[in-house]
């Protein structure tokens, strides 16, 4: 039987059902040049943007509904028209999360949740992202991410992606074999990492001396923390590693 997932420390469900709707639903309204370049995905078009969000949805639905993970990118479907697959596959994918619930237990490929809620807050959390680069790529300012959703955006990036003892082979290392004790704080919250060149340890709990300190509001250091912006935080101790630790946080998310 596959573990219960905890869910304590999520947010309501019913809002990452509203935060698709309103991230998709803005770009939609920001995107008019589907090939203007997009700042955070470097050799992507807003028409790649767009393409990108509605097959990630309509792969996740299969996931759903296969209860294992799909071939990537999923096939037959029409993406001639971008605008009209990203609303299409928004609406199933919504229609999927409403009808199955949060806690059914299916494929997902972290195995601290095998639920279909581990699908509500990531495709949440990543049409809040590309959203920000449908901003960017329209030249439109950029929407602040309401605190509380950035602050769990943070806690799922450094818990699901960052954390972890990620290289078990002594040939596959990071490129970036930071030895150091990094503390993320965002509107009063902080989280402690650990990196060695074979794994990062994350504690919410753990307030003793660390090498660096990286501080802004819960905004600034989500987009910080997925290589979308980086101007707008505070550094207090070792400064040289900021770019090592950047680059373990692009490795994670690639």
């Amino acid at each position: 039987m596959a573990p219960r997932p905890n869910h304590e420390n999520r947010l309501p469900w019913d809002l990452y059902l509203a935060v698709i709707r309103t991230e998709v639903d803005r770009i939609l309204e920001i995107t008019e040049d589907l090939d203007a370049d997009v700042p955070g995905c470097p050799g992507w078009t807003a028409r790649d943007l767009l393409e990108h969000v509605g097959l990630v949805f309509r792969h996740k639905v299969e996931s759903m509904r296969s209860a294992s993970e799909p071939p990537w990118p999923i096939e037959d479907l029409d993406t001639s028209d971008v605008r009209r697959l990203l609303a299409e596959e928004t609406a199933t994918l919504l229609a999927e999360l409403q009808e199955r619930g949060p806690r059914e237990v299916r494929h997902t490929w972290w195995p601290g949740d095998r639920s279909n809620g581990f699908w509500f807050r990531r495709m949440a959390l990543e049409a809040t992202v590309h959203r920000v680069d449908a901003e960017q790529a329209a030249g439109a300012a950029v929407t602040p991410i309401e605190p509380e959703v950035a602050l769990d955006g943070i806690g799922e990036f450094l818990t699901v992606f960052l954390g972890g003892p990620w290289w078990d082979d002594e040939d596959e290392v990071t490129a970036f074999p930071v030895d150091a004790r990094v503390r993320i704080v965002a509107d009063g919250r902080a989280w402690t990492l650990t990196l060695s060149r074979r794994s990062v340890e994350v504690d919410e709990d753990d307030d003793a001396p660390v090498d660096l300190v990286v501080e802004g509001s819960p905004h600034a250091v989500y987009l910080w923390l997925w290589g979308r912006d980086s101007d707008r935080l505070e550094l207090e101790g070792r400064a040289d590693l900021r770019k090592e630790v950047e680059g373990r946080f692009a490795e994670a998310s690639a």
